[in-house]
């Protein structure tokens, strides 16, 4: 039992645990959606030379509130995503077809990642 002058540490410290809880969990939702998701463009992607799927990648950025997971491509090839999702101009007219293996792959990835997190938030601290 505690008494009424020690309430607001133990308060701030349970909020602490729970955050710190938290901020670990959805970190590790993060990683293993990136994970996956860096997999999926990787099967999916044009495969024309092979090389564009080879650079696929994630990035980690360290903030104070928890890790932020980015899917990019390296050089020389990051170039080529915008024009591969979106099509673009041919040289002799037309246009080429869209890909959208990187929208495919999110919208497969993001539902698993937005429970993982929820379930996270719910059960931090138990």
């Amino acid at each position: 039992m505690i008494s009424i002058d020690e309430l607001p540490g133990a308060i701030e410290k349970e909020l602490t645990l729970y955050n710190e809880s938290v901020i670990k969990g959805i970190n590790k939702a993060g990683k293993d959606a990136i994970e996956k998701l860096v997999e999926k463009t990787k099967e999916a992607a044009p495969k024309k030379s092979g090389r564009f799927s080879l650079n696929i990648m994630s990035k980690i950025k360290t903030g104070t509130f928890g890790n932020a997971y980015i899917w990019c491509v390296g050089a020389p090839d990051y170039r080529l995503t915008h024009l591969l999702v979106h099509g673009h101009a041919k040289r002799n007219g037309g246009r080429t077809k869209a890909n959208p293996f990187l929208q495919n792959a999110v919208d497969e990835v993001l539902p698993e990642y937005e429970t993982n997190v929820k379930e996270e938030i719910e059960n931090a601290g138990h």
